[in-house]
């Protein structure tokens, strides 16, 4: 009876009465509460904010001509993800591009959205100034980021290898790439955490761009099993094999 009585009164209660409103369990009374012509902006951010309403309030909060205009509420739409998925993925399109990076890192929303964050993001890149660039380096999810990397800049380059987003199959991705130029070679090979793991070692000595100062350091670390297997593979830079061969003699392997 009590829900009743607020149902009752959500459309007509006034500014102040909405404040603690907003936040009642019940999704009919925030459904009423839509209604009131009272309602601020700041209200419905905090009803857009909501992840225990249900999908239903946040599609009227989107249909209401009341806040078609507030980029606010849109943003809170898009990262709560209750939201109608058809409703999210069309408002993204409006959102800033760094609102747009936060969202591709936010777990919590779909995973369609997130990909179509990602999507917009990748096609303007070419494009976007290095300001730019170098702060989405900062807030972009791991495929933004190989696409950074890809790009070659070395500013956005560097800021891209110290994301922790960015993972260790990411950086053997990279290295793998045929397009990737010799600046980006170089930097994952001097790069304190990168330079340092067995796989991306690996994947460095078959690249042809990766200095051989660096080739010859990274042979002292892998196996002598593995090194017998990298000395085969058709793929080995020739200048690296006579290396591979000196430290496999070392080992008295040979």
């Amino acid at each position: 009876m009590e829900v009743d009585k607020v149902i009752h009164s959500a459309c007509t209660a006034s500014e102040e009465d909405l404040k603690s409103l907003v936040h009642h369990p019940s999704s009919k009374v925030i459904s009423k509460i839509l209604l009131n012509l009272k309602l601020t902006e700041e209200l419905v951010i905090i009803i857009a904010n909501r992840k225990n309403v249900n999908p239903e309030v946040l599609e009227s909060i989107s249909a209401d001509i009341r806040w078609k205009d507030s980029y606010r509420i849109k943003l809170a739409l898009c990262k709560n993800p209750k939201t109608p998925q058809r409703i999210s993925l069309s408002l993204v399109k409006s959102l800033k591009i760094f609102d747009v990076a936060d969202l591709t890192r936010n777990q919590n929303v779909p995973i369609n959205l997130r990909i179509k964050a990602e999507a917009g993001i990748i096609e303007k890149i070419l494009s976007l100034p290095l300001g730019i660039k170098m702060t989405l380096a900062r807030r972009s999810s791991s495929n933004i980021l190989v696409r950074l990397i890809k790009d070659g800049m070395k500013e956005v380059v560097a800021i891209c290898l110290d994301s922790p987003y960015i993972t260790e199959g990411d950086i053997c991705k990279i290295i793998s790439m045929k397009k990737i130029t010799t600046q980006v070679i170089r930097q994952i090979a001097n790069h304190p955490k990168w330079s340092c793991r067995y796989n991306v070692q690996w994947a460095l000595v078959l690249n042809n761009y990766t200095p051989l100062s660096c080739v010859v350091n990274f042979l002292k670390n892998i196996k002598t099993t593995d090194l017998k297997e990298l000395y085969n593979i058709p793929a080995l830079p020739p200048s690296t094999k006579p290396f591979i061969y000196r430290e496999l003699l070392e080992r008295e392997e040979v």
